[in-house]
């Protein structure tokens, strides 16, 4: 199988707010009360490989003391059980102040519930024929990239592969991997990453297992087999985790408070939706209003983020839009600004977020 995954940004931008981050499912036993525990662990270390995007979470004191108290960071819990499947399943939803507070008290990075969306192209090459898998497959491939995407926040979709994905796509286009078929198809899901996928078993117990991905123009290349293809999928999946929350999540230890100015939020109701939309991103914990000057209103932003990493990720958001630094503004001193754009006032221009 050779996956290639396209960034079509350098840094992608966020692009939908995972509303499921905080729900996670997982097997249980059966419905006694070590078993429903014992499954509740396992939930909370999902939950924490979501929140912080780290595949492997350090066993630090505070983890390890959460992990045999999973029930003080979660508001409910149901058992459930597919018709189709005898196995029953534990689903915790779990309370999202606790869990950010958890991972700042582990001085572990955390990620924003608004994460770039994954768009899947996958070509399978079966009995000699090609197909492409729709949102519809239930093929181990697009199961296991699901599956793994779940595990690790990343909100993930496949083509349907209507008549409008056919007029412009074919499974031997996906095949050969045309970047520019692939991108006109791509454009009316509003994906920001794109992931482009072929699959065919060279052995009765082997799969071949190669991709490549492009950040920052670098491609990077690896390749092994495996027994089966729900490996390469996973694999894969946590490649694009990993690259996303190294750009996209916050790593200090501890939270200091930044002043930023904001412009075009100057009616009530527009401050409002201001106020909410910061207060509801998980890497910012406090945010005040210190002055308001004309158009002009000055926030403290207490984060454990850097002033730049706060200027990438909010400009990615979708909401705001970076301006350069203009003398006067809202009544911030620029005497002492260098041509280092870190000891710029960071000032913001606020258009909403739908």
């Amino acid at each position: 199988m050779v996956l290639s995954i396209a960034l079509w940004a350098s840094t992608p931008a966020c692009g939908e707010v995972v509303n499921w981050l905080y729900e996670v499912e997982v097997p249980a036993e059966s419905q006694t009360e070590a078993h429903q525990r014992r499954a509740a662990k396992s939930a909370l270390r999902e939950m924490l490989t979501r929140m912080t995007g780290l595949k492997n979470v350090p066993m630090s004191q505070p983890i390890v003391e959460a992990l045999n108290a999973p029930e003080l960071y979660y508001m409910q819990y149901r058992f459930v059980q597919d018709g189709s499947d005898p196995d029953q399943r534990l689903q915790v939803s779990f309370e999202p102040q606790a869990i950010q507070d958890l991972v700042a008290e582990a001085s572990l990075p955390i990620w924003s519930a608004d994460r770039p969306r994954v768009l899947a192209w996958l070509a399978i090459r079966e009995d000699g024929l090609i197909r492409v898998l729709d949102s519809g497959s239930d093929h181990p491939l697009a199961d296991s990239l699901r599956q793994r995407s779940r595990h690790r926040g990343v909100p993930l979709r496949l083509p349907l592969m209507d008549l409008e994905d056919r007029e412009l796509i074919s499974p031997p286009a996906v095949w050969d991997g045309f970047a520019y078929t692939l991108d006109a198809a791509s454009r009316r899901y509003g994906a920001e990453v794109v992931l482009v996928g072929r699959a065919a078993q060279i052995a009765d117990d082997e799969w071949r297992t190669d991709w490549e991905f492009w950040i920052d123009n670098e491609p990077r290349v690896l390749s092994y087999s495996a027994e089966n293809v729900e490996v390469g999928a996973a694999q894969a999946m946590d490649e694009v985790a990993d690259e996303l929350m190294q750009r996209l999540a916050v790593f200090g230890r501890d939270a200091t408070a930044i002043e930023i100015a904001v412009r075009g939020a100057g009616s009530i109701g527009r401050y409002a939706d201001l106020m909410r939309h910061l207060s509801n991103l998980e890497y910012i914990e406090r945010v005040h209003l210190t002055a308001a000057e004309q158009e002009t209103l000055t926030l403290r932003v207490v984060t454990r983020s850097t002033l730049e990493r706060l200027a990438e990720l909010l400009s990615k958001d979708g909401a705001f839009r970076r301006l350069p630094p203009m003398p006067g503004l809202g009544g911030i001193d620029l005497s002492d600004v260098t041509e280092d754009r870190s000891a710029a006032p960071l000032i913001l221009l606020w258009s909403g977020k739908s």
